[in-house]
């Protein structure tokens, strides 16, 4: 019966098993689109529940906490408290508030970014930033890393950098930086952020409010 209604009616069947494919089709999209927004809102409360950690582990903030934390321990919770600083009044303009920073604690807060936004590949913060967090970033680096993780830096801050139009890298090269980069910081340990750690010590008052 089934197979002769077919015959009678090809053209109905057709549409009707367009339909079902359309419909199995769209229920696929909609999973993965479901599944990408569990794993973006995922994402988030970790970075929020991260952060809150951050400005807890160094409030009050003290001098013997700082000595005590690893370089980039403490680069991140400095940062933390920075945001939250930024953040305490919503009617302030963030960006002003941002450039009224001491330029050390610019440097920090730009770090912070980088360590958070950079840990899986270098390239990952400059995706997920732009100026003047990245031109904080690139004076951080100069500053405090020194060669050659600094060349690394500058290679892909001109690559990603829409102001720059000399400068155009292929992923391929991207992504050998991001190699080099991440051997870089595994090679020198927490040595690595210790020149911006030694900085925030021997400036520790300005960081204590």
């Amino acid at each position: 019966m089934f197979l002769q209604s077919i015959q009678e009616y090809p053209t109905l069947y057709m549409i009707l098993l367009a339909a079902v494919s359309a419909c199995a089709i769209l229920w696929v999209l909609a999973m993965r689109s479901a599944k990408k927004r569990r794993m973006r809102r995922d994402a988030l409360i970790a970075d929020l529940e991260r952060g809150h950690a951050l400005r807890r582990e160094f409030t009050p903030p003290t001098r013997e906490k700082f000595a005590e934390a690893p370089p980039e321990r403490l680069i991140e919770g400095l940062c933390a408290r920075i945001q939250a600083r930024l953040e305490e009044n919503g009617t302030v303009d963030l960006r002003a508030a941002y450039d009224a920073l001491p330029q050390l604690h610019r440097h920090v807060y730009a770090l912070g970014y980088v360590i958070q936004d950079g840990h899986e590949a270098l390239s990952g913060f400059f995706k997920a930033n732009g100026p003047p967090l990245t031109d904080a970033a690139l004076e951080a680096v100069l500053r405090f890393l020194g060669e050659p993780s600094a060349s690394i830096f500058q290679l892909e801050f001109d690559a990603f950098d829409e102001r720059n139009e000399a400068v155009s890298l292929v992923r391929e090269t991207i992504d050998s930086q991001d190699r080099q980069w991440r051997c870089q910081k595994e090679a020198a340990g927490e040595a690595f952020y210790r020149e911006a750690k030694e900085a925030v010590l021997a400036n520790c008052d300005a960081f204590l409010c």
